[in-house]
């Protein structure tokens, strides 16, 4: 499955190099594509770990949770009235990662009917980063303990009829959320970890890759969480209260911590991933130790540069490196990777003629951006 497939667009500017005298910027970290999932094994899911089984809770929150099997190619989660906000804990099933990452995914969120948005508050589906938790059972849990950032999309709140996002960041359980409308009814999504830097991007179907949100979160320590969530119900998660959220599955007629009996749950939310893809961040080295989450200081057009589609790497794919160029000549035969040229290198950027088409390389899958007087392409190769 390709990061095409759901119609995000790729601007290209088709022109051809005479080829490239390459030099990498800094040695690259380990890879993470092995991590990655494309859904086409029901097996590949024993990779996964979920926080209810590393924590020690005994409510599995997920009605519904398989791959390549209720949707062939896709991951399916289906929750249980379940949340994540405050001392609320809800679903992650995730993977450990160290270090820089970005994270991509494909969610179609759906109501439980599969005929539309989620109509009820808060049921969301996307991806979350969070602080591992030192707790392996109920009894060792403490308040004030929750730290993350998610990114999600479905209903947030019924105010509209359109599909929203929501992004939360919650620095010792205190959370504070952002919600904003969509017309599209599903999206490709990412989330970037550079540094402190958190940097939540969209891709709304046929349109292009946008920076969404940027957190500084300092606080995050070198190994997160980061995989996807879904949870639904926030009026009945709210009425019961966190322990009974965070001990209980949520379901009509369930014997709550007073002894009262739970009604008027309704669950409504089906999630569908296509992939969850993992990469470093290839981060130019202009950008190196720059302030990320500061708009004022690096631009969208900058971030783009590196992340939305050049950082959706298929899984098993190698990942694309960053070049710095110092002259046209030489051929260079890679599948794909990045390229920093500095400007009057090899003539000047609007000379293309000089630029002519040996066959290695075929075209350029995003706009170029200037950033420090530089410019910095992804390139195809046959």
């Amino acid at each position: 499955m390709t990061g095409l497939r759901r119609g995000c667009k790729r601007a290209r500017v088709a022109f051809a190099l005479l080829g490239l005298v390459v030099f990498p910027l800094r040695s690259e970290a380990q890879s993470l594509t092995g991590l990655s999932d494309e859904f086409d094994d029901p097996d590949s899911l024993a990779a996964w770990s979920r926080v209810v089984v590393t924590e020690g809770w005994s409510n599995d929150v997920l009605e519904v949770f398989d791959a390549d099997t209720t949707r062939p190619g896709h991951l399916v989660m289906v929750p249980y009235s379940s949340s994540w906000f405050a001392e609320w804990r809800g679903e992650l099933t995730y993977k450990l990662v160290d270090g820089d990452f970005v994270i991509t995914t494909h969610v179609e969120p759906r109501n439980r009917a599969g005929t539309g948005r989620p109509e009820r508050d808060y049921s969301l589906a996307g991806i979350m980063v969070r602080t591992p938790r030192a707790m392996t059972a109920p009894a060792q849990w403490t308040p004030n303990g929750q730290n993350y950032v998610f990114l999600s999309m479905g209903a947030a709140n019924r105010t509209t009829a359109l599909f929203q996002f929501e992004v939360k960041t919650t620095i010792n359980s205190s959370s504070i959320l952002d919600v904003t409308d969509t017309p599209a009814t599903r999206a490709a999504i990412q989330v970037a970890r550079i540094g402190p830097h958190i940097i939540t991007l969209r891709c709304e179907e046929g349109q292009e890759w946008v920076v969404h949100r940027r957190y500084y979160r300092e606080d995050f320590p070198d190994t997160l969480q980061a995989g996807l969530t879904v949870y639904t119900d926030w009026d009945t998660c709210f009425a019961a209260g966190y322990p009974n959220n965070n001990l209980l599955v949520l379901t009509n007629g369930a014997v709550l911590l007073n002894s009262s009996v739970l009604s008027g749950a309704q669950p409504d939310l089906v999630a569908v991933f296509d992939y969850v893809r993992y990469a470093r961040p290839q981060v130019p080295a202009g950008l190196v130790g720059a302030n990320l989450s500061d708009p004022a200081s690096v631009s969208d057009a900058q971030l783009l540069a590196f992340l939305g589609e050049a950082a959706n790497v298929p899984g098993g794919a190698t990942e694309p490196p960053f070049f710095v160029a110092d002259n046209l000549a030489g051929v260079v035969s890679q599948r794909s990777y990045r390229v920093q040229v500095a400007d009057g290198v090899g003539g000047p950027w609007t000379d293309w003629s000089a630029w002519v088409s040996t066959g290695a390389v075929v075209a350029v899958d995003t706009q170029p951006v200037a950033t420090n007087d530089q410019r910095y392409f992804r390139l195809i190769t046959p």
